[in-house]
């Protein structure tokens, strides 16, 4: 495996709402569903490979390190799978992602140029209530122009330990949290063929705090039906900075060069 970094652009901006909704799935299905090659495999929690929606709302971004007050408000999201990327000298905690959208066109035209992997526009909506805290929740939505679901849910804060009861990934906010900062670089496909871009998260300075969730659609149940997919926790951070870094791509070289499994494109979403 090769790695090559030209340029290492960093987008930024100041976090408003960060929702992740944690499925658990087998981790055969998930290993072949990651890129050929070995290099990736699943990071496991007790026994269960890990699948996540992330939908992020930010004010103000723009490139680092332009006042944040010239950027642009928008919401992107992603199915991310928990891994550990073995390409190293070490083992270490990564994420591959599935694939990135975001609901402002000039945002998926520059994200695909300076993060080099597809970056599809999406119509994604956080509606809330003033009541939505108490009664209603906040009601979340993401498909493509032409109507295509992506995710749908609503959420609203859990209770103080209602969630983390029924969820067999985490039995506190912190054991999330450890998970979830654990990894802090990510791999997409990229848009150079037989490469894969890399992404660091370089700044989350947010709080994480659990939440009640009923998902009205996943794509990732829909197209991954023998993986055992099962809705597991949810959880909810605001507040502070968040960073993203890019670091350039890597070659896999394997002995089978077919796709693996169902990956996420526009083209199969519902």
């Amino acid at each position: 495996m090769t790695a090559g970094t030209l340029i290492s652009p960093s987008v930024y901006g100041q976090l408003v709402d960060r929702y992740l909704f944690n499925f658990r799935v087998d981790p055969d299905a998930l290993q072949e569903r990651l890129p050929p090659g070995g290099w990736l495999r699943p990071r496991l929690v007790n026994g269960s490979g890990v699948v996540s929606f992330c939908l992020l709302r930010l004010k103000g971004v723009t490139l680092w390190p332009l006042p944040t007050f010239a950027g642009i408000d928008s919401i992107s999201c992603a199915y991310r799978c928990a891994v550990t990327d073995a390409s190293g000298a070490r083992p270490e905690p990564s994420v591959y992602i599935l694939g990135r959208s975001t609901d402002v066109p000039v945002v998926s035209r520059l994200g695909t140029r300076l993060f080099a992997g597809e970056m599809p526009l999406v119509r994604a909506s956080i509606n809330e209530s003033a009541a939505a805290t108490a009664t209603t929740g906040v009601s979340i939505d993401a498909r493509y122009p032409d109507g295509r679901r992506l995710f749908a849910a609503t959420v609203r804060p859990a209770a103080e330990g209602s969630r983390l009861q029924k969820s067999r990934l985490f039995g506190t906010p912190g054991e999330f949290v450890a998970f979830i900062k654990g990894g802090l670089s990510s791999y997409t496909p990229s848009t150079r063929p037989g490469r894969y871009s890399r992404v660091d998260l370089a700044e989350d300075s947010n709080s994480y705090r659990a939440a009640d969730a009923a998902i009205g659609y996943s794509w990732l149940e829909s197209a991954w039906k023998d993986a055992g997919v099962e809705f597991d926790s949810a959880f909810h951070a605001t507040g502070g900075l968040y960073r993203l870094k890019y670091l350039g791509s890597k070659e896999w070289k394997a002995d089978n060069d077919a796709a693996a499994g169902t990956a996420y494109t526009p083209e199969n979403a519902a």
